[in-house]
This record gives C-alpha cells, structure tokens and sequence, in this order.
C-alpha cells in the first residue's frame, strides 16, 4: 500500500506579499492549542458541521461543540474567531505542473483572445526578442491553433520571420505541441533527414519538408532538452510563487505530474533542496517525468519510497499514452469529426507501457498516465489490469489522468484494475463548446469528464486544472463539475453533473486518498493533520453564481497559517 502519511513535514489573481506568511518552527516548544470557532466548520464533504475544531502540534485534536473543543486544548488556548466564515478541509490540486507555470512568467504569453492571429504571435515573439541577453531564446507559450484567424499552427517560417539568428520556440497551450524556427532545429539537431523519433513526430509539408512543428512529447522533448535551462534559483522561484498561488486559493496540497519537464532532472534537485531548506509551504505529491524516473532507479532504489523529505514527497512517474483532443493527438475509437481521416495517436505499444507499469510498481512507486481519448483510456486500463494479473502490487493506485473520454464500462474496469484518476474538469469551460462543434461531436462531447458515472461506479478520483493549461483555482473546478457550463454559458451533459458535496469530497478526502494519505489528510477528524481552508461563504449551499466567486480568507498547512486575506 501507498504511504500513508504521504508529504508531511491562463491568467489570475496573484498573491500580495502580505496575505503570505512564514512558517514558524515549533518542535520542542510548549505551544498553546488553537480553538477555531464562530463559523460554518465541515469536517468533510458529507458531515453536519460542528461548533468548533482544535489544532494543537499540527493536528485536529478536536472537532465538535466548543465546551469539547476547550476541554482537550488546555489551559492558554489561542481563539481564533472566524466571524461566520466557512472551514472546509484543505483542497488538493491534483494534477498541476507548478514550475512550468511559474516559469511562463518570463515567456512571451501567445495565449488568445490577446493574440488572435499569427502576425499578433509573432508581434509577441519579437518584444521578447528585443529584451534578449547572452544566449537565451526567444521562448512563446500558449498559443492555440483553433483561436487565431489562420486557424492553423505557426511554422519555422513565421517564426524564422521573427528571428533566423536567435532561436525562437513556441508552445501550444496543450503543452503537446512545439513549433521551432529553423535556429532552434539546427541547435537541437534536427534535421530534414531524421526520421520521427518515438512517442512523437516531425511534422512535414505537402513536399516533405519540416514545418517546424514538433508533435508530442518524443519531438517536443527534441527542442527542449536542447533549450538553455533555467537556473535552479529560477526554478525555485518559479516553484515557490506557484505554491503561494496555491495556498492563496485554498490549496494545501499540490500534485506536480511531471517532475522535468522544463527544467530537466534539476527539477527534482530544486524540490529536494527547497524542502531541505523548508521553503515549501504546502504539500507537494511528485510524478518525475517517467524517461527520468527509469533512468534514476537504477542509482536510486528508493526513488518512491524513501519517505517524505519536508513538504515534498516523491511517489511516482508520469508517462503520456496520447496527446490532447484539440490537437488532434489524443487517441479515439472513432474518427475525429473534423479530421475524418484521423483518429490520432497512441504513443506507446500496449507491451511497452506494461513494461514501464510493471517498472515503476516493482519499484514501489505510482504510475500516472495521461490518457485523453477513449482508445487511450482503454489502453491504460487494460495494462493495469495486466500488471495486476501478473502479481503486481496489491494496492498500487495506479493513476489515469484526465480520463477525458472514458466510458462506463472503462470506469468499471479501471475499479476492478486497481486503478484511480485525476479527472480534467477544467476541459469543459475551456474546450466543451469546440470539443462539441468541432472536435468530437455532440455525442461524444456530452460525456467528456465523466463524474456523475465516475461517482455511481465508486472511482476514486480527483479534479485538477493541469495549469498552466488552465488557472490554478480549485474552487473554480469546483463550480465547473457542478455546473458543467462552457465558456459560452451553455451546460454540456448536464447529466454528468455533481453536486456540490461530490465535487468538494473529490477535491479533499478522494485526493488524498490518490497519494495514500487518507490516513492523515482529506478530512478534518481528531487525529488529522490540520490541513484546512477558510472560506468567504458555505459553498455546500450556494447557488451556482455564489460557487463562482468563493473568496478564501485563509489557508492552514499542518496547523500553521500559510495563507490570510
């Protein structure tokens, strides 16, 4: 079994400096409990709630009336007044890549509506290059092919028209998809004549030259393991100002799937060392990018099961077994409604992800595969299901991530498999509308995020953003399993929505359980960790446009405020 335990020790608002607090060092120490009170306080998704919590050494030592709650906190209790907030355990973000997204603070943002066209990208691009030193490239983020006028991904041209010196990137907002200009290739060493790496392809005009579009993550990881990397100072700050995003929306813990992918295996360095230095404030769950995890195990046989270090706690590695629905990558049973000839690509043979499965849980580690479209989910499902025939671990936890496409049928077997999910919510306020118009059709589209089947089937699961694909805001996940709206207002399978109790018990108790702490996190019952989250209104009875916009007055980690208003 998992570790119980596990990780103790586009745009938004960002974080004031003053809403931040330092953490303070109480081992050995006497330290006067605190009596939370005077407020809407919910132990969990399902509970009544109670008069009041005590906190004492990092822990709920109380939840019930006031007179219990002084009872055990001794003489010298601090009150903390909520004046009628609402307390809820800590949200967990499920699947986010914290220093990709603190990175892109210092990229050129080619996200629209702000650039609507190619020659607004490339107007983006240049600004950058205008700042430029030493032997930086001009990197772009966000783009989206569907959004800009051409309707079309850029190419080495439009961006050898920015620069030919300089090499100059771009990615897609799906994270998916690269496009280089010809500098860029030439330092990576790509050329006309290699051939398509695995788990990837360089994609070619109708006369078989590279357009300068990397697709997937086997071409991607051409380009950018060949771009400079940031320095570890860099990460670290990139990491240290996407958790205090975090903890500003209520998070207390952060799953990061993909430990390397922007800044290589020095991103596994940068979260030991700043646990080392206690600079995390909440809990960060690693996945290390899966090429990285086979190549460390060998030196490091404890890689997932060392224990926490801090904050931080690596339990796992990430593997992609298809791409993404509006790239077109992401692998379908059926035929794309938009590209007939298509039904996009799996990126690994069914033997080989066994293989790499079987790895990572021989390994005592957790695999989390991104599967995306139902021939995908399939796949995945399937291989799990082989790794437990063949005498895998017995509480494994395997993980499908997004699970965009995923039937009934699919759920029941990912269940029977062992299995779990961290379920892309976000998916339908950002894509529902083009997944239903363009992409995948009606039918299809009305299913995606499958949470009401997921819920009645008994899946474990979690809600995520994958920001920086999309904002960091669990609350606002929250809304969107409830209300299923699109960005244009309509409400796409309506059917498949939660309630509001669903939602919150995924993004706490069901999120935890994901990482093997449901021993210690998820709940607000004596004996847990004081992870939890005040809120500026009790969002089990709000109306939907009340759900929209829950402001968070503060955020507790381990019985210490990490987070206030």
């Amino acid at each position: 079994m998992l570790r119980s335990g596990a990780g103790r020790g586009g745009s938004q608002k960002q974080p004031t400096g003053a809403g931040l607090r330092q953490r303070t060092h109480t081992r050995g120490i006497a330290v006067a409990a605190t009596i939370i009170t005077n407020g809407i306080i919910r132990t969990d998704a399902f509970a009544e709630p109670v008069e009041a919590l005590t906190v004492s050494r990092g822990r709920i030592l109380a939840a019930g009336s006031r007179d219990e709650a002084e009872a055990v906190a001794g003489s010298g209790a601090q009150i903390h007044d909520l004046k009628g907030a609402s307390v809820i355990p800590g949200l967990v973000e499920s699947h986010v890549h914290p220093i990709f997204y603190g990175l892109t603070r210092n990229w050129a943002d080619c996200r629209s509506p702000l650039n609507r066209d190619i020659a607004d990208v490339q107007k983006t691009l240049r600004a950058t290059l205008r700042n430029l030193t030493g032997n930086a490239w001009v990197r772009g983020w966000g783009y989206d092919d569907t959004l800009l006028f051409e309707n079309r991904h850029p190419t080495r041209d439009d961006l050898d028209a920015v620069s030919t010196d300089v090499p100059v990137i771009v990615s897609h907002i799906s994270g998916h998809f690269v496009v280089a200009n010809t500098k860029a290739m030439e330092v990576a060493g790509v050329t006309e004549e290699m051939s398509d790496p695995a788990e990837g392809r360089l994609v070619r005009d109708g006369n078989g030259k590279l357009t300068g579009l990397m697709w997937e993550l086997g071409a991607v990881n051409l380009i950018m393991d060949a771009a400079p990397k940031p320095r570890e100072s860099e990460l670290q700050d990139a990491a240290v100002h996407a958790l205090s995003t975090a903890a500003s929306r209520g998070m207390t813990s952060v799953h990061d799937l993909g430990i390397g992918l922007m800044g290589g295996a020095m991103e596994l360095e940068t979260w030991e060392h700043l646990a080392d230095a206690d600079r995390i404030p909440i809990r960060v769950i690693g996945y290390l990018r899966g090429d990285y995890a086979t190549d460390l195990l060998d030196a490091r046989p404890d890689l997932f099961t060392a224990g926490p270090r801090g904050n931080f706690d690596l339990v796992g590695a990430k593997y992609w077994a298809d791409g993404s629905i509006q790239g077109l990558s992401a692998a379908l049973t059926q035929p794309y409604s938009c590209a007939q000839e298509s039904c996009g690509d799996l990126l690994f043979e069914f033997d080989h992800l066994v293989n790499l499965v079987k790895t990572i849980d021989a390994a005592g580690g957790q695999c989390a595969v991104h599967a995306n479209g139902d021939r995908a989910i399939r796949t995945v499902v399937d291989a799990f299901a082989e790794v437990k025939k063949d005498g895998g671990r017995s509480d494994s936890r395997h993980r499908i991530e997004h699970l965009q496409m995923a039937s009934a049928n699919d759920i029941e077997d990912l269940i029977a498999a062992g299995g779990a999910a961290s379920v892309f919510a976000n998916h339908i306020y950002y894509w529902g509308d083009r997944h239903r118009d363009i992409f995948i059709g009606e039918e299809r589209a009305s299913r995606i995020e499958p949470l009401a089947d997921a819920v009645s089937k008994g899946l474990h699961f979690g809600l995520h953003s994958d920001c920086p694909i999309t904002p960091m805001d669990s609350l606002r996940t929250l809304w969107t399993a409830v209300t299923r709206e699109t960005s244009s207002g309509v409400t796409l399978g309506p059917e498949q929505r939660l309630t509001p109790a669903q939602a919150l018990h995924s993004l706490t108790a069901d999120s935890a359980w994901l990482a093997g702490a449901e021993g210690t996190r998820g709940t607000l019952l004596p004996g847990m960790d004081a992870d939890l989250a005040v809120l500026d209104r009790d969002i089990l009875h709000s109306n939907s446009a009340e759900l929209a916009d829950v402001g968070v007055v503060g955020t507790m980690v381990g019985g210490e405020w990490v987070f206030t208003a």
